[in-house]
């Protein structure tokens, strides 16, 4: 170990002696080129290259004749007039920098002229000029200060004259070209800031709309004015340099500034520019501010106003909807022209999302008026039970319109109108919109209540104790059985279907069996519960084997006339076979008078009846060739026959399910089935089920033009089975289909199923609304 240590310090020993041996050589080769040159400057006979160096006074000196003087005064100090000579070296080219590019080489070159004119005359002495003015001051005759004089000999006053001059000329050029210079400078500075601010607004504003919607929460223009202000101040600087260089002319310089306006955001206004051109072209950010402040107040401040008085304006209406009776037949839509405006400048307004759904919320308190006007006791009409599909319907869309509302106050567009949401909504949006959901949620509950309610009490099998029929335009609404007693017999009276009637009258149909009629009766019974008139259509006993099965499938009452549907099954009089035997039986409303009978020619049972009062014809729907057969993946039958009984068109399909209804619409008919399968008679185009098992339905929508034929068609598939047993519209482009869900059973005990609701576009069988997966 000691040994290590004793060679570590021998080689560091070694290495400083070489680097000392090195650094000596160096010194000693050093001092031989100073002695070189020493010896060259030494041996100089200035006297004689003087005149090699000032031929004439004007002369001007070069670089290489420089670097001899400054030798030579190091060399030979006593030497002074190589001092002004190295002063005139500088004085000569003070103007021959470009002011701008070159501006500390001017400085630099007039302190270089200055120091050495003050050395010379540190060290010129009377003794120097009285010896030596003929042979190196001659020329001090020649310069400015001296010039005119007459004189012939130089002293030290004209000297001192001259260099008095010289200094003065040198201040005043370093004063003015530091005017000039520093002018531009700031200009270019100021603009520069100016454009670097500039940039910055661009980088956080992606859009010229972005900039304006939120200049309000950013407070864009306190933030921006800087800008305008730097450029202004970049103007005034140029021209503080054009009056500089007015006092203190360079040639060539005829600078100009050219203002190029900012026309499109983000594109123009961007790039720098050079300064150093002919002309400058700058972006004039200050007419740019002022065209935005305008802009901002001309345009976006009445759109900020807009956003808020459109928005009490819409209050104002549901103040009004909710304490008004009457309803508005139109429905209530936003002012587009109000919403351009706002979107205009912000594409995803958050505020136009509160007016989408104060909009669905005005229409709704219009339902909800409409309804209550239709809700005069008669809860089983068809408009009544429409319009509560309709709230339905409605307070879907509104809680939808509410989920769109955003609440983040972080958010991009809540900053965009945040003074309007901490005005109108105290900035706490969400409990705005948690206080409007459950509003309407709880709308909705009562009309999905009140809807089972009407299919419990109406159109169960077993009727509600307390339910009050009050009939409906369309579909049959099954009564209990009842008895009539007189004195002279007992008829067994059946009522099946009862309709509203003039002056608040009650039309009541059912069938009549005893041992000597089979009839089908319609009474007209007036408020105080007594028979207005009663009629009867009477069957024939005697072309069966046995008194057979009547039933009344439909009734339509349109336009003062009730038009039955009759169909009688059992086994006629030498056959062998059930048959049915269809017609169809129209009375006087007004005086129970039979108008018409029309047999109907099919043997299957009529499910669906409907009379098209425009075209005085039956739009008939046959299926099963009993009333019980409806299992089967059968025939559907559609018939359109006028009311003297001249078939229009007849259309075949094969079907395995319910039907529902078919809907006559302008130029067009809406058949609604609960279906397994539905085809047309080849099955070329088929509409199926999630599932095949009967009972297990899907509701299926075909459209069929005014010829019979099938155009469109769609399943509202769901692998819930479900029954659709209202399918309603009312022209407005919408379908209404209202039932229960789960499987379907003959009894049609509905009281532990859950409601069925599904709102649908009719042009195009968009659903918009459901209840359904």
């Amino acid at each position: 170990m000691k040994n290590s240590i004793q060679y570590i310090i021998t080689l560091l020993l070694l290495l400083c002696n070489v680097f000392v041996f090195a650094q000596n050589k160096e010194k000693e080769e050093e001092d031989i080129a100073t002695t070189l040159e020493r010896k060259k400057y030494e041996d100089i006979d200035y006297k004689k290259y003087y005149p090699e160096l000032k031929p004439q006074y004007d002369t001007e000196i070069s670089d290489a004749q420089l670097q001899e003087l400054k030798k030579i005064i190091k060399y030979q100090p006593l030497e002074v007039n190589p001092l002004f000579q190295v002063s005139e070296y500088y004085y000569q080219r003070i103007n021959s920098f470009d002011v701008l590019r070159q501006y500390q080489a001017i400085q630099s070159t007039c302190d270089s002229a200055t120091r050495y004119i003050e050395l010379f005359e540190k060290n010129l002495t009377e003794k120097e000029i009285k010896k030596k003015w003929k042979r190196y001051y001659l020329e001090f005759l020649q310069f400015p200060a001296n010039q005119g004089k007459g004189l012939e000999k130089v002293t030290q006053i004209e000297i001192q004259s001259e260099l008095a001059r010289r200094k003065e000329v040198l201040a005043k050029q370093k004063s003015e070209v530091d005017s000039i210079y520093i002018n531009f400078k700031e200009c270019i500075n100021e603009y520069l800031i100016a454009n670097e601010q500039f940039r910055e607004v661009c980088g956080k504003y992606p859009t010229i709309k972005d900039f304006y919607i939120l200049a309000e929460y950013d407070n864009v223009f306190e933030e921006i004015q800087p800008i305008k202000d730097h450029y202004l101040k970049a103007l005034e600087a140029f021209q503080r340099y054009k009056q500089a260089l007015e006092i203190h002319p360079i040639e060539g310089y005829t600078t100009e500034i050219i203002e190029v306006g900012i026309d499109n955001y983000r594109i123009h206004g961007l790039t720098t520019t050079s300064f150093l051109n002919e002309d400058i072209r700058m972006w004039n950010y200050a007419k740019w501010f002022d065209d935005v402040s305008q802009f901002y107040q001309a345009e976006i401040l009445p759109m900020r106003s807009l956003v808020t008085a459109y928005d009490h304006y819409l209050n104002d209406v549901i103040n009004q909807k909710e304490k008004s009776n009457v309803p508005s037949e139109d429905r209530f839509y936003l002012d587009v022209r109000k919403i351009g405006k706002i979107k205009k400048y912000d594409p995803n307004a958050f505020p136009v999302n509160i007016y989408e759904y104060k909009e669905q919320k005005i229409n709704l308190l219009n339902q909800i008026t409409y309804s209550e006007v239709l809700n005069s006791g008669r809860k089983g009409d068809l408009k009544y039970i429409r319009s509560q599909a309709d709230i339905w319907t409605e307070c879907r869309k509104a809680i939808h319109r509410l989920r769109k509302i955003p609440t983040d106050q972080n958010s991009m567009g809540y900053k965009k109108h945040a003074t309007f949401f901490a005005q109108e909504y105290q900035d706490d949006l969400s409990n705005y919109v948690n206080n409007e959901k459950s509003s309407i949620k709880l709308t909705q509950q009562k009309s999905e209540d009140l809807l089972k309610t009407i299919i419990e009490n109406y159109f169960s099998s077993t009727l509600s104790d307390s339910a009050q029929f009050v009939a409906y335009q369309k579909d049959s609404i099954s009564l209990e059985s009842i008895q009539e007693t007189n004195d002279f017999i007992v008829r067994r009276m059946k009522t099946i279907h009862t309709r509203p009637n003039k002056d608040d009258h009650t039309l009541v149909i059912g069938t009549i069996k005893d041992k000597k009629s089979l009839a089908v009766f319609v009474a007209d019974i007036d408020t105080l519960n007594e028979v207005n008139w009663l009629s009867k259509y009477e069957f024939d006993k005697k072309e069966y084997q046995d008194a057979p099965n009547i039933d009344i499938p439909n009734i339509n009452v349109k336009g003062g006339v009730v038009h039955l549907m009759l169909s009688a099954e059992g086994i006629k009089v030498g056959d062998n076979e059930i048959s049915l035997d269809n017609k169809v039986v129209i009375f006087d409303a007004k005086t129970g008078n039979q108008l018409n009978e029309i047999p109907v020619s099919s043997q299957r049972y009529p499910r669906v009846f409907e009379y098209l009062q425009e075209t005085k014809s039956y739009l008939i729907a046959y299926k099963g060739k009993t009333k019980n057969s409806i299992q089967e993946y059968d025939t559907l039958n559609i018939q359109n026959i006028k009311i003297d009984g001249e078939q229009l068109w007849s259309s075949n399909y094969l079907m395995k399910g319910m039907i529902t209804e078919i809907l006559p619409l302008q130029n067009q008919f809406l058949l609604v089935a609960n279906i397994n399968k539905l085809s047309d008679i080849n099955e070329t185009n088929v509409l199926l089920a999630n599932n095949m098992e009967f009972g297990k339905f899907n509701t299926a929508i075909l459209k069929i033009d005014s010829f019979g034929q099938a155009k469109d068609g769609t399943v509202l598939k769901s692998e819930q089975p479900y029954e659709s047993i209202f399918a309603l519209s009312d022209y407005d482009n919408t379908l209404n289909l209202i039932g229960v869900k789960g499987d379907y059973s003959r009894d049609k005990n509905y009281t532990n199923k859950d409601l069925m609701l599904v709102s649908m576009r009719i042009n195009n069988l968009k659903v918009e609304e459901k209840n359904i997966q």
